[in-house]
């Protein structure tokens, strides 16, 4: 049994928009149709300072340009700041997060692998091995190391080439897209490499380790491939959150929806996605509310209500304590911008 893949989650208004599934798989929106593999410069405050959790077959490269965000992979949260980046496995649980209002700049890029392994077999099978269960779900990049100084600067070079490839997509000269391919196939040797040595970071004390916050994950991405009952009531229970966060709902409504009981509930969601059950309903009607506000058709009281709050006043109480901003201010901030 599979989970059904439903469009669950969008934004839109986003030039770079998360589309993401009920089984928690994102489909990334590359910069040209019908070439997997993008580049971008972004930030963590056109997420509202959180990404949702997610997971993709494509291999991500992070370069953090300012900042202190933090990324979630697979049950381990790790520090990152300007100078450091990370490469994620394929098919593996992640989100981006940091402090409420304290924004973070970073260049991201994901390529598809089979774009490249499409090539020439014995490539493919090598590149597998490395993108397999058992190897690691990350490398974190720090640019006082040589090789991984040249990844973080290759990331960006691909930004560079693949928002020239878009300028001249009007030209119709297809031509212009090699280098890019080249620039990608040349990041993906240089993190599989690191794959292959098992190096995950030299700060293994600050790094990889797993908090107390966090449980080991009961390997979040073979779930997303094969979902077991855990990872199948965490579905049901995501869904009813997301299906139900206009209405009145506590621990025991979302632990009854998973058909689990509250231990068992929490215990899914730190595993999966990082944080509480609550947390991420609190998070939920603020992303929503961060969309309506934006839209400005809505008066403050009718997103309160249309979210779940109880009331205006504590909507306004709970949007300043996570964004520092009420929403009357935060809306004026956005029609301004």
């Amino acid at each position: 049994m599979t989970a059904k893949r439903t469009i669950d989650q969008t934004f839109p208004k986003s030039s770079n928009p998360l589309t993401i599934f009920s089984d928690l798989s994102e489909t990334p929106h590359y910069n040209l149709p019908g070439l997997p593999m993008y580049a971008r410069r972004d930030d963590m405050r056109r997420y509202g300072f959180r990404m949702a959790c997610h997971w993709h077959r494509d291999l991500e490269f992070i370069h953090v340009l300012n900042g202190h965000p933090r990324v979630f992979v697979n049950g381990v949260l790790i520090p990152l700041h300007a100078g450091k980046g990370i490469f994620i496995n394929s098919r593996r649980m992640h989100y981006l997060v940091c402090d409420d209002s304290d924004d973070a700049g970073f260049v991201s890029a994901v390529i598809d692998a089979s774009l490249l392994g499409a090539m020439y077999a014995p490539m493919a099978a090598a590149m597998l091995k490395r993108m397999g269960d058992d190897n690691p779900d990350y490398v974190v990049l720090d640019s006082t190391r040589e090789w991984d100084r040249t990844l973080l600067f290759g990331i960006d070079e691909l930004e560079r080439l693949m928002s020239r490839c878009e300028r001249q997509q009007e030209t119709g000269d297809a031509l212009t897209v090699l280098p890019a391919v080249a620039q990608s196939a040349h990041l993906c040797f240089l993190a599989l490499e690191r794959v292959e040595e098992g190096t995950i970071t030299a700060e293994p004390k600050t790094v990889n380790q797993r908090t107390s916050e966090y449980p080991t994950p009961s390997s979040a991405h073979a779930a997303a491939n094969n979902p077991g009952p855990d990872f199948r009531a965490f579905l049901l229970m995501m869904a009813f959150i997301r299906a139900n966060a206009s209405q009145k709902i506590n621990l025991d409504d979302i632990a009854r929806a998973g058909i689990v009981g509250r231990r068992v509930c929490c215990e899914l969601f730190r595993t999966y996605a990082g944080q509480t059950p609550i947390d991420y309903l609190t998070d939920y009607r603020l992303g929503k509310a961060r969309e309506l506000l934006s839209e400005g058709t809505m008066s403050i009281k009718e997103i309160s209500q249309a979210c779940g709050f109880s009331s205006p006043a504590y909507f306004s109480y709970v949007f300043r304590r996570h964004m520092d901003a009420t929403p009357r201010q935060w809306r004026d901030r956005e029609m301004t911008d």
